[in-house]
Order: structure tokens, then sequence, then C-alpha cells
């Protein structure tokens, strides 16, 4: 079994379809962008797509995604080789997603700054002195990190 994470962006809103069985299947495409140097030492970009779908528990929260947010989709890899209708062949890869997280900022958040965490009133500050713990220290915010990859649409 050959078990992948991915992370990208979704190249359209996802689908819901049903198997034999009546079961929900959720049904999406997530776009990889890659950047490599050439052998002219220019830079490359290359887009890699794959299909995910999803059943069970998380089948909810994968309806409502829309296209363009960022996932991290992690799962088991199939791959399939076909011929496409020039008679080309090709090859796909299908990701059975067990994990799926939705790493877009809320509409409203700001994606470039974290907010700090309010400071306690002096009144609600513990006296450490009185318990021998050492004291608290202030909880450091987390350093937003630049995105910088292109949609491929």
């Amino acid at each position: 079994m050959l078990r992948v994470s991915v992370l990208g962006h979704l190249g359209a809103d996802p689908e819901l379809r049903s198997s034999q069985r009546g079961s929900p299947i959720v049904t999406f495409r997530v776009a990889v962008n890659l950047v490599r140097t050439g052998s002219d030492g220019g830079r490359e970009e290359h887009t890699e797509w794959f299909r995910v779908r999803v059943m069970g528990r998380q089948t909810e929260f994968a309806q409502r995604l829309v296209k363009g947010v960022r996932v991290f989709v992690a799962g088991r890899l199939d791959i399939t080789h076909y011929q496409s209708r020039d008679g080309e062949p090709r090859t796909g890869f299908d990701i059975w997603a067990d994990e799926v997280q939705n790493l877009s900022p809320r509409p409203g958040e700001d994606a470039d700054r974290v907010a700090p965490r309010p400071r306690p009133e002096p009144s609600q500050q513990r006296d450490s002195s009185r318990t021998g713990a050492p004291p608290a220290t202030e909880p450091r915010a987390e350093l937003a990190v630049e995105e910088f990859e292109d949609l491929p649409f």
C-alpha cells in the first residue's frame, strides 16, 4: 500500500456522489505546484494533479471546501494507467483520503499576521513566590509563513 501526503489547492468545488452501496463519496482535485531548476539553470514550474476521494466521517467536512482553498490531504495512493481521448497513454493519481485539512484562513482573518494572545490582568496572574513554582513565561506568538505558490488556475 502506498501512503501519501499532499499539500495543494483545490481546482474546483467538491462533488458529492454515492457508492453502489449508497455511501456518500466526495470527490475533488488538488493541484500541487512544483518548482524545479531546468537544464538551462532557469526556473521551471510544473503542476501535478491528484484526484481525491473521501468516504466516511470526513465527507461532511470535505463538502464544505471551495475552489482555491489550500488543503492537506493524506491517504492511500492508487495509480491508474489509461488512454486519453486522443489515444495517448496517461497516468492518473487517485488518493483515497482518510485525512483532509483546510489550511486557508477563514474569511475576515488576516493571513499575514498572527494575533498575539492578550496578557492577563495583574490580578489574574499567579504569585509563583508562594507556590515555589518558576515564574510563568509569556507564550510566543507563532510566525506566519509567507506563501510563494501561484494558483494554477
